[in-house]
This record gives C-alpha cells, structure tokens and sequence, in this order.
C-alpha cells in the first residue's frame, strides 16, 4: 500500500508528455497503462509501446512510502483532466486498486503489477553530446516530411541521422525526394542512426513542448536517447542500412534558376489548384530570364504563370510533383533559392542562397 497527493496543475503536463509513448494498438494490456514509481516524494511516470519510451517525474507529498504499480492512461488522464484546475487529488492505491479522491469525488481504478512492465534495458553508448534543442528542432523539422509512410524498404520509414567529427547531418527521403540538413559542431564520435518514424515524430512534438537551451543526446547499439530537464525520451533504431546519400545529390547542374523563395510559393500554390488530383503534377519551363509554371488536369482546364528569374543555361521543360516542391518551400524562410537542373529525367537540386546547411533533391515526373 501506498499513498501521495500532488497538484493537479503539477501532474497534468508530465501525464501528456509521457502518453505519447502510450500503446495504441493495445497489442499487450500492460502496454496500455502508465507505471507509476513513488520513492523520495517524487512521481516516476513512464510509458511504452516497445518501440519508444517517455518517462518524466514530478514532486509530489508520499509521506515517504514508495511503491510502484501501472494504471490505465486513457482512463487515468480523462479523471484528472476532469478536476477543478486547483485541485490536489489524493491518491491511495491498495489490494491492487488506485483510488483517486478529490472533494467529494471518488475513483476506483484496477491496476496491473508493475513487475511485468517491460522497461528497456540500458546499455553503453557509442555517441553523447549536448546541443542545442532548436538546433535539433530544425535539423528533423526540415528532413522528417519526406520519410516514406509505409514502404517495404524498412530504410525509408525513418530519419538518417549521420554524426561526422565536425558535422551531424539529417537526412530523410522516400525514393521520390530526399531532404538533408546539417549541423556544424565539434568533438562528435562517428556514429550513423536510423530513428523509426513514431520516434521522430514523438522528439518533434516533445521539443516543441519544451524551452530547454540545451538537450542531451546519447545512441548505443540499439537504442537513442535524449535528455531533458522535463522528460528522458528513448527510441529503438531501425536494424537497416541507410543508402549512400551523398551519391544521390546531383553534381554539375548545368541550368539553374535563382528565384525568390515567397514568390515561387505563391505561385505554385495558386497554379496546383488545376493540376492533376493524385499526381499534383506541374510543368517548369525554363527560359532566359523567365520561368513559367503550367498545370492541367483530366478535365482539360490548365493554370499557367509567368515569374522573372535570373536563369542560366538552355531552355528546358521539366515535370515534377508541386506537393513535393511546396513542402521544401515551406521549410525556406524569405530569400532567394536556386533550382539546379540538367535534363528532362534528371533530379533537381533545390538550395537557399540564405543557408548553405539544406539540400533537397526531387525526381522529376514524366508529363
């Protein structure tokens, strides 16, 4: 048996940070549970899915029991959000029941042995730094849209993180484009990682609910973590290996395009509205000083704009998908970008002018 009380203001944010790691497919029922740990008046929280793991603390008054015992998370966040916001629940577990009283209020929830929670293992590390937490931010926010959503190739479902000595690069592609961003810093062991996308999108949501200046990193054989002041986030890493990237970014463009970022985006934005439902195919056409966008569809409509641009090189008229094109865009801020091209069935290099730390790459289309 044991016994705390905590604010319900305290408790509620470690709760949504740590449910994110809460099984959805219920494939176990102790994966759907919370495992709460009390020991020196502080809350232990974890929660699990086998793939990643969240876990966070918060003060609470134990009156120096401890005890450990998983309760169901769904079920548990719906009481206490459902609480007057200055309310401080106590809470009584016993015989394998928690009971949560506030008030007049009272709540019986059945519980599952903490023992056979299944926690992951530490093991030792290959790779451990600090950096900044924007920095991390941005290097998975401008690479983790072009991760594949469900291909055979095990590679694609996740983001490539490369840790060079001077360098930390993050890539993602899903065989139709490839997005890569980089890092510079010092002292890095060489270390290359595939995190698995629910990873990646769980560190996006968690780094953008925290205003740490700095996180901590640490990858060992199988296993990422990272390292806050509000929660330790643990991720397994996809068993595959990641294609030679670097292969794939075109070299000796002949034809490029220097254009403003916001005016290209306008652009294409207003000319996909006619362009092919699935495909969202549109034509770039190529011409001193001038590049032209055309968009047509099954019901013979067409859009066409015109934008001045500083060209080089011949003429030429390459098809790609605007969806694809729109979502690099939209990770360049204002500014100018350039457009490498070479041929018709050729890949386009797509840099900032403003930062030399992104590179996307997109295969055309036939059209």
């Amino acid at each position: 048996m044991f016994e705390f009380t905590i604010k319900k203001e305290d408790l509620l944010t470690p709760l949504l940070t740590v449910a994110g790691a809460v099984d959805k497919k219920q494939s176990l029922a102790i994966l759907s549970n919370f495992l709460f740990k009390i020991a020196d008046n502080l809350l232990f929280i974890t929660a699990t899915d086998l793939e990643i793991e969240i876990s966070a603390q918060v003060a609470c008054e134990s009156r120096n029991t401890t005890g450990a015992i998983t309760v169901p998370a769904k079920k548990f966040i719906d009481i206490i959000r459902s609480l007057d916001d200055q309310a401080s629940p106590n809470l009584v577990f016993d015989n394998g029941i928690l009971t949560i009283k506030q008030g007049r209020s009272s709540f019986k929830l059945t519980t599952l042995p903490a023992e056979g929670y299944p926690l992951s293992e530490d093991e030792c590390n290959d790779v451990e730094l600090s950096i900044p937490r924007l920095v991390l931010l941005q290097l998975l926010q401008a690479t983790h849209f072009a991760m594949s959503q469900q291909d055979v190739r095990v590679f694609l479902n996740g983001l490539f993180l490369d840790f060079e000595p001077n360098i930390i690069s993050a890539v993602a592609t899903d065989g139709h484009r490839m997005a890569i961003s980089r890092y510079q810093c010092s002292h890095i062991s060489d270390k290359k990682l595939l995190l698995p996308k629910k990873g990646v999108q769980e560190l996006l949501r968690l780094l953008n609910c925290i205003d740490d200046e700095n996180v901590s990193l640490a990858a060992g054989k199988s296993h990422f973590k990272l390292v806050s002041s509000q929660f330790v986030f643990l991720s397994k890493l996809i068993e595959a290996r990641f294609p030679p990237y670097a292969k794939a970014i075109p070299r000796n463009q002949d034809k490029q395009i220097i254009i403003d970022c916001s005016v290209l985006k306008r652009a294409l934005s207003r000319i996909v509205i006619l362009a092919h439902e699935k495909s969202k195919a549109v034509m770039l056409h190529l011409q001193p000083g001038l590049l032209t966008l055309i968009a047509n569809n099954n019901e013979q409509e067409e859009a066409v704009e015109s934008l001045v641009a500083e060209t080089q090189g011949d003429e030429l008229k390459i098809g790609l998908n605007a969806t694809y094109l729109l979502d690099v865009l939209s990770h360049f801020g204002d500014g100018q970008i350039r457009l490498s091209l070479s041929q018709t069935d050729s890949s386009i290099l797509i840099e900032s002018l403003e930062n030399d730390n992104y590179q996307y790459i997109i295969m055309p289309m036939k059209i």
